[in-house]
């Protein structure tokens, strides 16, 4: 979903599960996303909280959905959510969708669960995954919207039209057939989008780049990606893009202004390692050209580039990797040292860039939750716990 998400930045457990399976997508974007009362919004003020997803849409301005209960999410009743207005220092709790949380460990979520959030402004946003709901009031109220089908596995605005992805999965989740649907932003006349199909998948990232969507899909057992892309519109059906990854286990596609993007892919991994490679496009995937291999600790799930070229990588079991230069080489960073240490024990950590210098992490499983913020491009970090 970059392309919006180049300031509407998203991560959450979306991100972390598409490296394992179909049950959970979105993206990009802080993976690891019924209208509830304000006062039924702060009812789980007290404790730290373990973040589910987060979405910023400037530097100050940010949203995240949570839930109370840590390691117990699969008997938890409702999310909770909160509100940022000085880049993530500080957060405060709004009312939430009356909706029960998902999150990457859970087999099945509920069908009306929400485990990841997308806001484009101020004002408008989405709760999604698998449930469907609306605010265009900054998350003060929520609407819940009927779902084209099937379970909403990742979601993309473009103007006034949204963009849903939704999967139908086998009964071990293991190969799934995805379809991407779009409708006006405030109707619930949903419609396919002509070409934008995949079968046999066991994970898939939309992402919105402009006119443009595109959907990348790894199959179920390794092997070429899809990437398809087409106008947001349906205009014209979506037809395959050349894309250089020869096999995929897992993989992470994100987009820049002026047509840039980055692909990801990881082979199939084994002992916390995985042997990924990376490319870029400058011109909207029609040509790429390979850089830097990512480091081979963890699992790819998901990438964030800025629109200056600062690339971030995230995963399962893996530190967050960053390039300032388009993927050109890749660092990590001292103060995330203890987090990644989590990451690597199972706690998994995921970040992205809001600009070129400012950007965030969550960490997902841990009692004292907290959000990451950096301010130089992802050279130093510093820890807030959210409650």
């Amino acid at each position: 979903m970059i392309g919006t998400r180049v300031l509407a930045c998203v991560i959450g457990a979306a991100l972390l599960v598409a490296a394992t399976g179909c049950t959970r997508a979105a993206p990009g974007t802080a993976t690891v996303p019924r209208s509830a009362s304000p006062a039924a919004a702060g009812t789980h003020g007290a404790g730290a909280l373990t973040v589910l997803s987060a979405s910023f849409v400037s530097a100050s301005q940010g949203w995240l959905v949570a839930t109370p209960c840590a390691d117990q999410v699969p008997t938890c009743r409702t999310i909770v959510m909160r509100r940022t207005v000085d880049g993530g220092r500080t957060w405060f709790a709004i009312p939430a969708p009356d909706a029960p949380p998902a999150d990457l460990f859970q087999g099945s979520a509920p069908a009306n669960a929400v485990g990841a959030i997308l806001f484009t402004s101020a004002r408008d946003g989405w709760a999604f995954g698998p449930g469907l709901w609306q605010t265009r009031d900054g998350g003060a109220t929520w609407r819940q919207r009927s779902g084209p089908g099937g379970p909403v596995q990742d979601l993309g605005v473009a103007g006034g039209l949204v963009l849903a992805v939704t999967s139908r999965c086998g009964a071990d989740g293991s190969a799934c057939s995805l379809r991407v649907y779009s409708a006006a932003a405030e109707s619930d006349a949903w419609r396919m989008v002509p070409g934008a199909a995949a079968a046999g998948v066991r994970s898939a990232q939309l992402v919105v780049s402009g006119a443009i969507g595109y959907l990348f899909a790894v199959t179920a057992e390794p092997g070429k990606p899809l990437l398809l892309a087409g106008p947001v519109t349906g205009s014209t059906p979506w037809r395959p893009v050349p894309e250089p990854c020869t096999s995929a286990w897992s993989g992470a596609l994100a987009a820049a202004p002026g047509g840039w993007l980055f692909l990801g892919c990881g082979l199939e991994p084994g002992a916390g390692n995985q042997i990924k490679a990376a490319y870029l496009s400058g011109d909207g995937g029609r040509s790429w050209r390979k850089v830097a291999s990512p480091p081979f600790g963890g699992y790819l799930g998901g990438a964030s580039i800025s629109p200056g070229g600062t690339v971030v990588l995230s995963g399962s079991r893996m530190d967050v990797y960053i390039s300032w230069n388009r993927g050109l080489s890749w660092d990590e960073s001292p103060s995330l040292d203890g987090a990644a240490g989590l990451a690597g024990a199972g706690f998994p950590l995921a970040g992205s860039m809001i600009t070129d210098t400012q950007g965030f992490a969550v960490q997902q499983g841990v009692d004292q939750q907290q959000v990451w913020l950096t301010s130089d491009g992802g050279r130093r970090w510093t820890a807030v716990t959210v409650r």
